[in-house]
């Protein structure tokens, strides 16, 4: 989500963020129309080529296991083949800092940091710094973060792992909603879509994450649904846990639609191991939730002193212009931070004002219902889901599910797909039944359902192309699209490159100033901010900035100031050791 200057932007618009629409959804399209020429004109191309590929996995059809663990090998090689060019990428969105930094303080052993006594100078977006210095996310979002640096002292390893058990869980959800071969077929699109090039593999936001619960919950339900036993409970617990831990909200708008098909069931005669099997379902999945009621309490607790009281809520008061959800009172906010830092967030509250026109209102739910089929689903895939739709007309669960879902997610102000997370198993087994609807309709259907995959694997030629050849240009990477995230930031890294080779620590002291990307934020710190090698810091005023500076007396100073951006290229900045006398030495750009 990069500007033109290489510098991270989020746009807050109705309809297409900056980037979600780019060379990649216009192949996507052309390939889809493609097909669909193809399938009434020459419905039996290439069947042979097909009819061979399918039998050389005919052999996972009747393996559920394998089927799993064949999905999960498949995204970790897929990803793995692309790292010589595509590494690991560097936390610079303000929600990835902060979701990082919360990673790194359960390394450090704790669930918040103590504030420090300078913490005026590293304010920074979406942590707060009193009563305690802590994300304001919700602890499940850093929890595959944390994994990643307990695992291999690297973050992303943890956002990595969570993908690939995300493919595995849709692989195992879908086993019970649909037939094998479907359920191994979604699995894999599941890889190819979001696994590689994807928002969600790309970043640390952790929306793999909370998918990968709500696959543990709608998967457990289809078993339920038929026998209870112990194990769906305490799967089904893990995953509404996950969710809860993550994204209580949207995760209630998956799970209570769950609880009431559980409940109806309940009541219906018949259920095997009759009525008081409940009890199997309920009894693992209440004490797992219990712990994840338990985590959300310890973690308000520790990062905002109040049991009842989300880290969350205490950043928006803190700093925030808007709220989270359309129908809440505006935020009463001390808008705290710098000039850029409120620009921001009266930027971000620009959604929330929608509410006021009945049009805008309306082009926003647009803009919501459109975002989730472009990332989800996209044109590759429109055709299966709309035949699942028809399919499932009559099934109210799934279809019951999907509308109560979106219908609280347009209450919510804002427009991500990691919001979405929890829809996705319901519509992944819509897409995946019309598949299999087509398949047996005709000779056109049973193309299509062919022709779809491949067309979602020979796509990924174009990212792969941009990596290794640099052409052609994808566009401005977007979280509301599938493709492609396959850039990263460059300043920061850069910085830190010429600062490594300094001898000792540095302390880097930003300045405000009028061209400071309202985009763009270079202060953020570690959890342990004077035992870092690198301090970044805000300069506030002479006498706080000596203060601050005598703090840290053993590090080299540094000042860092945005200049002026010239016309056609990207904005320029001053990045200097500051002398004795308080002056710059040089001008880098």
């Amino acid at each position: 989500m990069n500007n033109s200057d290489g510098v991270p932007e989020l746009a807050f618009g109705f309809l297409w963020t900056k980037g979600a629409v780019g060379l990649f959804w216009f192949a996507e399209l052309a390939l889809t129309a493609l097909f669909l020429v193809l399938a009434f004109k020459a419905p039996h191309l290439g069947s042979r080529w097909f009819e061979r590929m399918e039998a050389r996995f005919a052999g996972l059809a009747g393996h559920p296991v394998r089927q799993i663990v064949a999905v999960g090998v498949f995204a970790v090689l897929a990803r793995a083949a692309v790292l010589p060019w595509l590494g690991a990428p560097v936390a610079y969105i303000y929600d990835e800092q902060s979701m990082v930094l919360q990673a790194q303080t359960f390394m450090a052993g704790r669930l918040a940091n103590p504030p420090h006594p300078f913490w005026e100078h590293f304010e920074t977006f979406y942590v707060n710094q009193l009563p305690a210095y802590a994300s304001m996310y919700f602890p499940g979002r850093g929890a595959p973060l944390y994994a990643g640096l307990l695992i291999a002292g690297n973050a992303w390893v943890g956002v990595w792992l969570s993908v690939v058990l995300m493919c595995m869980a849709a692989t195992w959800m879908l086993q019970g909603w649909v037939s094998l071969p479907m359920a191994f077929l979604g699995g894999v699109l599941v890889a190819v879509r979001l696994g590689i090039f994807s928002f969600w593999t790309n970043s640390y936001y952790g929306g793999a994450f909370t998918a990968f619960g709500a696959m543990l919950v709608f998967g457990a339900l289809a078993r339920v649904l038929k026998e209870p036993r112990w194990r769906d409970g305490l799967v089904m617990g893990l995953g509404a846990a996950i969710l809860m831990v993550s994204r209580p909200y949207e995760g209630m708008l998956l799970c209570l639609p769950v609880a009431i098909a559980v409940l109806v069931r309940w009541l219906r005669p018949g259920w095997k191991g009759g009525r008081w099997a409940i009890a199997k379902l309920a009894l693992p999945a209440l004490l797992l939730l219990g712990a994840g009621g338990g985590l959300l309490l310890s973690y308000n607790k520790a990062a905002t002193g109040d049991f009842l009281k989300d880290a969350y809520r205490l950043n928006r008061e803190t700093y925030a212009s808007a709220p989270a959800f359309l129908v809440s009172p505006p935020v009463v906010s001390q808008n705290r931070g710098p000039a850029h830092m409120r620009a921001y967030f009266e930027r971000e509250a620009q959604p929330y004002h929608y509410r006021e026109s009945a049009a805008k209102l309306v082009r926003s739910v647009g803009a919501k219902l459109l975002h989730t089929w472009n990332f989800y689903i996209g044109p590759t895939f429109t055709l299966a889901f709309v035949a699942g739709l028809w399919v499932a007309r009559r099934d109210r669960l799934l279809v019951g599910t999907l509308v109560f879902f979106m219908l609280g997610y347009f209450l919510e102000t804002w427009n991500f797909p990691q919001y979405t997370a929890p829809l996705y198993p319901v519509l992944l087994v819509l897409t995946m039944r019309g598949f299999a609807w087509l398949r047996t309709r005709s000779a056109r259907g049973l193309f299509l359902t062919r022709a779809m995959p491949a067309a979602a694997i020979a796509l990924l030629a174009l990212p792969v192309s941009f990596l290794v050849l640099g052409w052609p240009p994808l566009g401005d990477p977007s979280a509301q699209a599938a493709c492609c995230v396959v850039d990263y930031d460059k300043l920061r890294p850069a910085l830190e490159r010429q600062l490594a080779a300094s001898p000792g620590r540095d302390l880097v002291l930003v300045k405000d100033g009028p061209h400071y990307p309202t985009h763009y934020e270079l202060v953020y710190n570690e959890a342990d901010i004077d035992n870092a090698q690198v301090v970044w810091a805000r300069r506030l005023s002479a006498e706080k900035d000596q203060r601050l500076v005598s703090h840290f007396s053993d590090r080299l100073v540094w000042e860092f100031e945005w200049l002026p951006k010239t016309p056609g290229a990207k904005q320029a900045y001053r990045f200097t050791p500051i002398t004795p006398d308080g002056k710059p030495q040089a001008l880098r750009q």
